[in-house]
């Protein structure tokens, strides 16, 4: 008979006749498996807590939550309608009789006009055009150098305008300025410095009028519930927390917040030699929904302005300069802010809709030495509440920050009444803080816990993995992950790995707990360390409800009870959870992706000399080009309504119901060419352990059945495979996963229904055996998971034997719910090599179930 057989992730084989082995020809099948993602439709405001009755209302599978609208007074009041940017561009182009693409010719002149803009540098653009090729032939664009080409470029609406102003300082904390009489009088020890700003009102204009955000802005707070009696609320987004619920109480009735979030960290701009170094400052709105902020290409962070970096030679002090600096231009940045969140202003949004907005700043997004330099107070001490400087480590809340208190203090300090709180707040000598002055904001609310900067690199990487390391030695501890199973990420360990992005963070946060278990010294480690790890995954929740914020604070008690040494976890994050949303939607990974776009492409592409101005030009560059983009898509989708999405935002009654539709059948991907070639059973049954690969085919091809379920994640399957002289041999990989096999346990969750399994065969049935419409699997099977280690907090996963033999069977793959990391119990002291060649599963009986989230 003939079958189809996987060897790895990608590879099929084609086998004839089982009895006789004979070989005709092969294929390869690629599998991978994949979750949809789940179609979640965004809240909109409701008259009262009630359920949404539509068509989907008997389908008990689907959750339901419930939108409470504010209720204390009139919100987000419509004051007319407008005309959006897009619109007037369209108004334009109508009236010139022009096409679609005015200012350009057609089609193919704005798709070079794009292209020249995002890859090629002025110098070489006007090389390109003048080519003679592209001059005198027929195809050739209208603008024939790059002086024309850059005033077509020109015509193109960009985002708000850059200035620069000049910022001068003497060496006197007092003299930081812009006052060019004073400069008169100071000859020499002076310092210039260039301040480039945009308007942030304009910015944040922009961002609530872009129609490219349409149906993806809130307008107003509201509470979200899982219940129909209001009692478990959740939280995401930046509106269903309590911070725009609150603050929507200051404003007069019928206003419109718009959260505003601020984010900067200073980066380098040449990347081999050179010590230039730029601050640039980002701004985000909290109407936005969180899918719009986790996507660099959706542009819905805009760069605000570029902060002077400099030494500050001429004061005394260059720290505390640089900190009178910062305040400074902070204060010159924001100062537009100040009157509109006092007074509002009209806007109109991505709905064609007019509000009154008042744009008032809601987070600050910054790492820790930076936190505390906005909280005006030492990098020894909390920038969120009043902790003393040796009991960060204790487990108790300390009273936070109040912004009206510390401002009496640096103004008592100023007037020289040396108020005892400005030592024991650890406070810095800076009279004038930036966030003084701003309207219904509070800085130390607005501080927010960075997961890139605090929890991944700080509390975990310099903390808790050096100290692991310590305790156990660099070898032996890398030796752990070289030998870790179906581990290829960091096959040379972790200890040389010098820069770490927020995805490696993860990948190691995954099994470093199962690195330790045998090795640590002491339980308590094992328990620091898992919940420290749940403590990190907790925080990481897109979405929070009631439940889970208990869990995070159990894990931080759980935490502290087991810890003897290191670690600083800071103030509460729940607390921000409850006022801000879930804290995904605040963190500091997408800003690595900015730095890119916004300061070191920008700086690669100018002279080097007076580089802000050149870094400028280019950025309106190339905002320009972004808005035309989204302006041709709103024009296809202009003219054609039907797909148009649209929302209801004028703060009507209306019900609404949040679902999560999941994916009904399984996704795999079929390759196109084989690896292994004429390749016979017996080659299944010696390289890949299936000894009863023919008794148990015949048995499932007796029982055929149908079903279907969702796959997580990829699986491999493959024997140790030769590379040829030059590379090391491929190690032998077969995978474990947790298969349902009783669907009512299941229920119960947990590992109630699942069983362990070892995945030796990948393989599909030819035709003439039978319709199968999924491949099927040859899996070796472990006991069921009966034994729970709580000094490790996992399950003893044992081989299941029958006749002392692997306990093997054919199932579908359709049975498939996840992959199971099973890891040995590692020796205290030097790994077994033959471990760190693949053979971990089969020179152990034993093995521990790590709960990889």
């Amino acid at each position: 008979m003939l079958i189809w057989v996987t060897t790895c992730l990608c590879h099929y084989i084609q086998l004839e006749d089982v009895s006789t082995g004979m070989l005709k020809e092969k294929q390869i099948l690629g599998l991978a498996m994949e979750w949809m993602s789940p179609n979640v439709v965004e809240p909109r405001a409701v008259s009262d807590l009630q359920k949404d009755v539509n068509d989907d209302e008997d389908d008990e599978n689907k959750p339901t939550c419930y939108a409470y609208e504010y209720n204390e007074g009139p919100v987000a009041d419509v004051l007319g309608k407008g005309e959006t940017a897009f619109e007037k561009m369209k108004k334009l182009q109508d009236s010139l009789g022009g096409s679609t693409y005015f200012p350009f010719e057609d089609r193919e002149e704005w798709e070079l006009a794009q292209w020249l803009i995002n890859n090629v540098n002025q110098w070489a653009t006007d090389k390109f055009l003048k080519l003679p090729v592209i001059m005198w032939t027929w195809m050739g664009p209208s603008y024939q150098s790059n002086h024309t080409f850059m005033k077509i470029i020109d015509k193109l609406p960009s985002g708000p305008e850059w200035r620069c102003e000049l910022v001068h300082s003497h060496g006197d904390l007092e003299e930081i300025g812009h006052n060019q009489e004073r400069d008169e009088d100071h000859g020499t020890g002076r310092e210039e410095m260039e301040l480039w700003v945009r308007d942030p009102v304009a910015c944040v204009k922009e961002l609530m009028g872009s129609p490219a955000f349409h149906g993806e802005i809130a307008y107003a707070p509201e509470k979200v519930y899982t219940d129909c009696h209001g009692t478990a609320q959740r939280y995401d987004k930046m509106w269903t927390g309590d911070w725009w619920w609150e603050t929507q109480h200051h404003l007069p009735q019928g206003s419109t917040v718009a959260p505003v979030i601020l984010a900067s960290i200073k980066t380098e701009l040449s990347r081999f030699k050179g010590d230039k170094n730029v601050w640039p400052m980002y701004l985000s709105i909290g109407n936005l929904s969180k899918e719009v902020h986790h996507q660099p290409t959706r542009h819905g962070l805009v760069l605000l302005g570029y902060l002077p970096v400099s030494n500050l030679k001429s004061f005394d002090d260059s720290s505390l300069g640089r900190h009178h600096l910062f305040h400074y231009c902070m204060r010159r940045l924001l100062q537009p802010l100040v009157d509109t969140g006092q007074n509002g202003v009209e806007m109109v949004c991505a709905d064609r809709q007019i509000w009154r907005v008042f744009p008032i700043v809601a987070a600050y997004i910054r790492d820790h030495p930076e936190q505390c330099l906005v909280a005006c107070c030492a990098e020894n001490r909390c920038p969120k509440c009043l902790v003393p400087a040796k009991e960060r480590g204790i487990n108790m809340p300390f009273q936070p920050h109040d912004q009206t208190h510390t401002t009496h203090t640096l103004h008592a300090q100023a007037a020289g009444q040396y108020p005892p709180k400005f030592v024991t707040q650890g406070l810095q000598p800076i009279f004038s803080p930036f966030w003084a002055d701003l309207p219904h904001a509070d800085i130390f609310t607005a501080i927010t816990s960075n997961i890139l900067h605090q929890l991944h690199q700080g509390i975990f990487k310099d903390h808790f993995k050096k100290w692991c390391m310590a305790l156990m030695g660099k070898q032996d501890f890398d030796a752990h992950f070289h030998a870790m199973p179906m581990l290829c990420h960091f096959k040379d360990g972790i200890s040389k790995v010098k820069q770490w992005t927020g995805a490696d963070h993860k990948q190691v946060q995954h099994v470093f707990l199962a690195a330790l278990v045998g090795a640590a010294p002491h339980p308590d480690i094992i328990k620091a360390g898992s919940s420290l790890l749940d403590f990190i995954y907790l925080t990481q929740y897109q979405l929070h409800m009631d439940h889970t914020l208990v869990a995070l604070q159990q894990a931080l008690d759980s935490f502290h009870a087991a810890k003897d040494i290191f670690v600083e976890l800071g103030c509460s994050h729940i607390e921000m959870i409850r006022s801000l949303g879930s804290l995904d939607g605040l963190n500091m990974e997408t800003l690595e992706q900015l730095h890119i776009n916004f300061a070191k492409k920008a700086y690669a592409t100018s002279n080097w000399r007076d580089y802000f101005i050149q870094m400028t030009r280019w950025l309106q560059c190339q905002e320009a080009v972004i808005w035309f983009s989204l302006y041709l898509t709103w024009h296809n989708v202009f003219n054609h309504p039907a797909t148009h999405a649209t929302d209801n935002c004028n703060g009507t009654s209306e019900m609404i119901r949040l679902t999560k539709n999941l994916p009904s059948s399984l996704s795999y991907h079929i390759s196109k060419r084989p690896q292994f070639l004429r390749k016979m059973v017996q080659y299944l049954q010696q390289k890949h352990g299936a000894v009863h690969f023919v008794h148990v085919l015949q048995n499932f091809l007796g029982t055929l059945t149908n079903g279907q379920q969702n796959l997580t994640a990829r699986i491999h399957s493959h024997p140790q495979h030769d590379n040829g002289h030059h590379k090391p041999p491929t190690s032998e990989r077969f995978d474990t996963v947790l298969i349902l096999f009783d669907e009512d346990s299941q229920q119960h969750g947990g590992f109630h229904g699942l069983h362990v399994a070892e995945i030796r065969v990948i393989f599909k049935l030819l035709p003439h055996l039978g319709s199968y419409p999924h491949p099927l699997v040859y899996v070796h099977w472990f006991k069921v998971l009966n034994h729970f280690d709580s000094s490790v907090g996992m399950f003893h996963a044992i081989c299941s034997t029958q006749q002392c033999c692997p306990n093997a069977t054919v199932i579908p793959i359709h049975h498939l719910i996840q992959p199971c990391h099973l890891i040995p119990k590692f020796p205290n002291g030097a790994v077994n090599p033959r471990w760190i060649h693949g053979h971990t599963m089969t020179d152990t009986e034993s093995q521990f179930s790590n709960q990889v989230p």
